[in-house]
């Protein structure tokens, strides 16, 4: 039996004609926590929030921009000083979601270039409301692996201005 493709154009066009959905407005500064687990085959180290001394002790501080605009699904963020660019999608009209992102920060860290993280959203719209959770893995050059999860609270919808990766 043949399969019915003459109308995949049609639901392609349809598609594209109805442009990209808009994702919430994640902009702002969170506050939250992570921990993680490094393994190189001889041991294994675990991070964590605990160990932030600045600019809150034990707190870790992720900061979104939205290069595109407010609502766009392009993302710059920055978790504890590291460079992560990645995107968000709606799955839920503009108040909740899921996105992915990648490490960019060409500083020597264990996970340059190798770190990807999946999260989950939900913000209330006209408010400073917004909860993020993600997990995560990292591989680094054959030589270690780790995984990673966390949760953050929004506590400012002000744009940190967080810029492209470096």
């Amino acid at each position: 039996m043949r399969a019915p493709t003459r109308w995949l154009p049609a639901f392609l066009l349809a598609a594209l004609a109805a442009g990209p959905a808009l994702a919430g407005d994640l902009t702002g500064t969170w506050k939250g926590k992570f921990k993680c687990t490094v393994e190189n085959g001889a041991s294994k180290v675990k991070l964590s929030s605990k160990t932030i001394a600045a600019p809150e002790p034990g707190v870790s501080t992720l900061l979104i921009s939205h290069p595109f605009g407010a609502g766009t699904a392009p993302l710059q963020m920055e978790v504890d000083d590291v460079l992560f660019a990645g995107f968000a999608l709606p799955a839920g009209g503009a108040v909740r979601g899921v996105g992915a992102l990648f490490d960019c920060t060409d500083d020597g860290d264990p996970g340059d270039a190798g770190e990807i993280r999946t999260f989950k959203w939900k913000v209330r719209a006209d408010s400073v409301k917004g909860t993020l959770s993600w997990r995560g893995m990292l591989v680094n050059d054959d030589q270690e692996v780790g995984t990673c999860k966390g949760t953050w609270k929004r506590i400012s919808r002000e744009d940190p201005g967080i810029g492209p990766c470096r």
